[in-house]
């Protein structure tokens, strides 16, 4: 396609978007961000979208003008509470999608993303990753387990560990719980050796070019390896991977890890070591709750567990807080008058909890920085999933709780 095709389609988008928009606000209630800034950033979710329709029909996508609407648009998290929201109240309209397409409207005009997100565009560029990390040490994490690389021995599962839980030290055990989950449920899988990002950065901060090349690197690797199964710890991957990696799902069949696992369960059941007494909840990610209506699976996994006392929080599945990394946002610091990170830690602490679970890398990241504040008094131990059910595999003498 032609650059001028190219954002004469995107500029449609954004008309045809907002023409079904019937400013009835309903989707300012949902807004995670309009109630983190109290509306000094955005005017909620209809905000961004009528800013970015002024934008395009007055052309005001140079200078000073697409500088704040880069701000606009840039601060929204992509949670889709506000498409959720619109479905079941109000016109149905999907406002992401111009939100989505006015982000390539500025990359392309070379006026987006933000400054720390643009590095993160160029990192994965040049390296493969957003964290600027040589791609020789994206398997670092796996020490000496025992576990199947790709190229290399056959096998009909891949599990797909994402960026974020290969580079940051914090999240290795994401990666490796897994590993362990899979090796004592006897599961044939191995791991990509050449893995690249999945591309959703590239897709939410609006180069879908970029998005395009690395899906022809990793579905390549998927096409060679003759690959059934992809199992993704990011549910960020997740739905990229089934929203986008057209020719991939075709034949690949694409599962969060938690959708993974549970079927899994009665194998698992029989080697639980650890009893002891725990109160935990659980953070829904807006990925896999609010973007694909994953609620259940995951609660199925913690409440197969034995010794939990599972107690939801406030907002939980649909209504669940976001925890402020999606949309590019985990890689440029946004101005928020209440830190939803913080928000959602204050949740756990309401309910006493012991252990606030999720099942995102980000997440995880997002809700653990947010625990370390000092000011919270009693907090949570945050962890994932994963990570929670391969503890329980220890004995409780040898595991710290």
């Amino acid at each position: 396609m032609k650059t001028d095709e190219y954002i004469e389609k995107l500029k449609t988008t954004i008309r045809e978007v907002v023409g079904k928009c019937w400013n009835c606000n309903f989707c300012y209630s949902a807004c995670p961000n309009f109630d983190s800034t109290r509306g000094f950033q955005t005017q909620g979710p209809s905000g961004i979208t009528q800013s970015l329709y002024y934008a395009v029909k007055w052309d005001r996508l140079e200078g000073e003008d697409a500088q704040d609407l880069r701000r606009i648009l840039y601060a929204c998290t992509t949670c889709n509470a506000c498409v959720n929201t619109c479905s079941k109240m109000s016109a149905g309209v999907s406002l992401l999608d111009a939100v989505d397409a006015g982000r390539q409207l500025l990359v392309e005009a070379m006026q987006g993303p933000l400054p720390r997100q643009a590095r993160c565009l160029e990192k994965i560029d040049k390296y493969g990753n957003p964290y600027g990390k040589q791609s020789k040490r994206r398997l670092d994490w796996v020490g000496d387990r025992p576990v199947n690389r790709i190229p290399g021995k056959r096998v009909k599962n891949l599990l797909y560990v994402g960026c974020s839980a290969a580079f940051n030290p914090e999240l290795h055990g994401i990666a490796t719980s897994m590993v362990d989950l899979l090796n004592a449920a006897v599961i044939d899988f191995g791991i990509l050796e050449e893995e690249v990002c999945c591309g959703d950065p590239a897709r939410t901060l609006g180069d879908h070019f970029l998005l395009e090349e690395l899906m022809e690197k990793n579905s390549l690797m998927v096409d060679q390896a003759e690959i059934n199964k992809i199992i993704t710890i990011s549910p960020h991957c997740y739905t990229t991977m089934n929203k986008y990696y057209q020719k991939l799902v075709q034949h690949a069949e694409i599962l969060h890890y938690t959708q993974a696992l549970e079927p899994l369960l009665p194998i698992l059941q029989t080697k639980w070591k650890r009893q002891d007494k725990v109160k935990v909840t659980y953070h829904d990610p807006c990925y896999l709750g609010k973007h694909n209506s994953e609620y259940d699976t995951p609660r199925n996994l913690i409440c197969a567990i034995p010794g939990v006392e599972f107690v939801e929080m406030d907002h939980s599945r649909e209504n669940s807080l976001c925890c402020g990394g999606g949309g590019g946002r985990m890689f440029e610091e946004m101005e928020e008058t209440v830190r939803l990170g913080h928000r959602r830690v204050e949740e756990a602490v309401a309910i006493d909890a012991e252990v606030l679970l999720t099942a995102c890398p980000w997440c995880h990241q997002m809700l653990d920085d947010a625990a370390k504040d000092s000011r919270l008094g009693k907090k949570p131990r945050v962890m994932d999933i994963a990570e929670f059910m391969a503890e329980r595999f220890c004995d409780s003498e040898k595991c710290s709780s």
